[in-house]
């Protein structure tokens, strides 16, 4: 929407990230989906419940946290209402407004920022999203302080400090504790911390298991703070019926799946929501549409082409051996164990999802869930305990896939590491016993996984399989660089891309075998956005093109200085790129990257995004 009154683009801005916000933690639940299905125990409330629920804390939390005595101008009162008609789908207007904004923001004092972010900081298959999500929020608090159209100084520095809180947050090693994280009582104001421990395993995310049941437990501990309210003597004022719901004289909770309407007067708060214990509807997809649907997550994934080809080789055959089996015809019995060797952050966890996926679709495997764990989550400390440890882990991954991450860790050079070899034996006799009921999939460095499965001839026979993760070019990194700006709605003009480009090509040139590949992407984008709203918080206004593009002033890349960065950049360079219409390989300057130009093979007009560098000799 184009406006030259600032107050409806104010408005207009501060609704669309609110959305924004919701469909990125709506993606999160998808994300998260396949995983969580088997961890309901009986609670009927899905994964999109409640991380709709954090998700709701959260927009809260913001804008309690820049206006904390409540709105002090009208425009702030102004995205106080669009904030409250966002949570309880009903406009709120008058005394109403008044009552329900001051309710808004004492709510929102016991949630802990910690807590809100979590999911994204500390759930594996979400850390990939943490720079869109305090990118949204970095916007709305953007909004939220400048609504009268300048900074004050308290708004400043509040600014500020939740800046350099969300990197502290998005920078420190995972807890490794998900439960003991709530140290003070659940209505008091808490200091914002994250507890972690010098232990191996409190440096590396849990499984997503471990952290489901932290998002469920979290869920519940949000949505009862805001039930129960902060404001006594107005609760005590109610008008409510004595005989009524107890929870109908508070103020509506608004961090929950479905919201009844506030019904409100002046002396009585709007009242409690119900929450939604539908059940999540049935997958009704054929074998057909949920195999596309597969293929489609993996053909969009970047890089990786050997990789999808093995992957639709393999469900090729798959899909022949079931069509066979159902003539009565006889069918050839292949180990379905995998092992999976690259480097960091090549997407194997990624790609081990959409093969749990392909398996349950196939019928394969009944659920198709993926369960991921390392030897932390299969091999305990003391005598007698790694047997049943790795066999509950097991217990969670029947009838799906068990994906172990660094599994050469399991055997030592020595040979005198007893607890991990009895969690191999066991793996082993339940990889045979069940294998119809579970797949295992082995991941870590390429020589070392190697030397593993050599190792034991129990392994060898069982993984047969292998799947080569190859390190991401720079125009891949870039290309993941460009798709977490999109989902995030921002804007990368031709410098900016060059900056990230060269940086990406200069890391890649000295690459070793940590080189970090799509984490690296991921750590500059919400480095980049960091600075962006660092400089953002310098300026007496803003506006729609500001808050969504990020300059390449703003591209940091992790692992390079600015003035080294700057000096790749100095000189224009030549990149390869494909033509989107014929296909034809064609190098261009990097300065004609995302703008408009033809193709000198098809005369097609087309825009690229990126391309691989490239040197052209004079």
């Amino acid at each position: 929407m184009t406006t030259t009154d600032p107050t409806v683009e104010l408005i207009q801005l501060y609704r669309e990230a609110l959305v924004a916000t919701e469909q990125l933690y709506q993606s999160a639940a998808t994300e998260i989906r396949d995983s969580y299905t088997w961890l309901a125990d009986g609670d009927a409330m899905s994964a999109a419940d409640h991380m709709h629920e954090l998700h709701q804390g959260l927009i809260m939390k913001v804008y309690a946290t820049l206006a904390p005595d409540g709105p002090q101008s009208i425009e702030q009162r102004q995205l106080g209402r669009v904030l409250l008609g966002h949570l309880w789908n009903k406009p709120v207007m008058g005394s109403e407004l008044r009552e329900a904004l001051q309710w808004l923001v004492n709510a929102a004092v016991p949630f802990r920022w910690n807590d809100l972010v979590r999911p994204f900081v500390e759930v594996p298959s979400l850390r990939n999203l943490y720079g869109q999500w305090m990118s949204l929020v970095m916007r709305m608090a953007n909004l939220v302080a400048r609504a009268d159209g300048s900074y004050s100084t308290t708004e400043t520095a509040q600014l500020e400090s939740l800046q350099t809180l969300l990197n502290e947050l998005g920078e420190r090693p995972p807890s490794g504790n998900y439960v003991s994280s709530h140290t003070a009582e659940p209505d008091q104001p808490t200091t914002e911390s994250i507890q972690t421990t010098d232990s191996p395993a409190a440096k590396k995310s849990l499984s997503n298991s471990d952290a489901l049941r932290w998002l469920r437990e979290e869920a519940e501990r949000l949505r009862n703070l805001a039930v129960k309210g902060v404001d006594e003597d107005s609760t005590a004022d109610s008008t409510a019926d004595s005989t009524a719901d107890p929870r109908a004289s508070t103020p509506a909770a608004p961090v929950t799946t479905t919201t009844r309407p506030p019904q409100a007067t002046e002396s009585s708060p709007p009242s409690s929501p119900v929450k939604n214990t539908a059940p999540t509807p049935e997958d009704t997809r054929t074998t057909e549409e949920r195999l596309a649907d597969c293929m489609k997550q993996l053909n969009q994934l970047i890089g990786l082409d050997g990789i999808k080809q093995q992957i639709q080789t393999l469900t090729n055959f798959l899909t022949m051996e079931k069509r066979r089996a159902a003539e009565g015809l006889p069918t050839t019995r292949l180990s379905l164990h995998m092992s999976f060797v690259g480097n960091p952050g090549t997407g194997k966890t990624t790609v081990a999802r959409i093969i749990a996926d392909i398996y349950g679709a196939l019928g394969i495997l009944s659920k198709g869930h993926l369960i991921e764990t390392d030897r932390s989550g299969l091999v305990a400390e003391y005598a007698g305990q790694t047997g049943p440890k790795t066999h509950a882990k097991i217990d969670e991954a029947l009838d799906g896939v068990l994906f172990i991450d660094e599994a050469y860790t399991l055997i030592d050079s020595s040979g005198q590491d007893q607890y991990g070899r009895e969690a191999i034996q066991t793996l082993l006799k339940r990889m045979e016993d069940q294998r119809d009921r579970l797949v295992v999939i082995l991941a870590g460095y390429p020589l070392e996984m190697e030397m593993m499965i050599r190792s034991n001839p129990g392994l060898s026979s069982r993984v047969g399989t292998t799947l080569e993760f190859v390190d991401y070019t720079p125009g891949e990194l870039a290309r993941i660089f460009g798709l977490m700006a999109n989902k995030a709605e921002y804007q990368l003009p031709t410098d900016a891309r060059r900056r990230v480009l060269y940086g990406f090509d200069y890391l890649y040139a000295r690459r070793d075998r940590h080189f970090g590949n799509g984490r690296t992407s991921r750590n500059s984008f919400e480095r980049s956005v960091r600075r962006l709203a660092n400089r953002l918080a310098s300026l007496p206004d803003i506006n729609r093109q500001l808050l969504t593009t990020l300059e390449p002033g703003d591209i940091e890349i992790a692992g390079i200085d600015d003035a080294h960065l700057s000096a790749l950049v100095a000189q224009t360079g030549h990149v390869r790129i494909n033509c989107d219409e014929c296909k034809k390989e064609l190098t261009i300057p990097d300065e004609q990257l995302a703008t408009e130009i033809t193709c000198s093979s098809c005369q097609q007009a087309i825009t690229p995004s990126w391309g691989e560098p490239v040197v052209v000799q004079d």
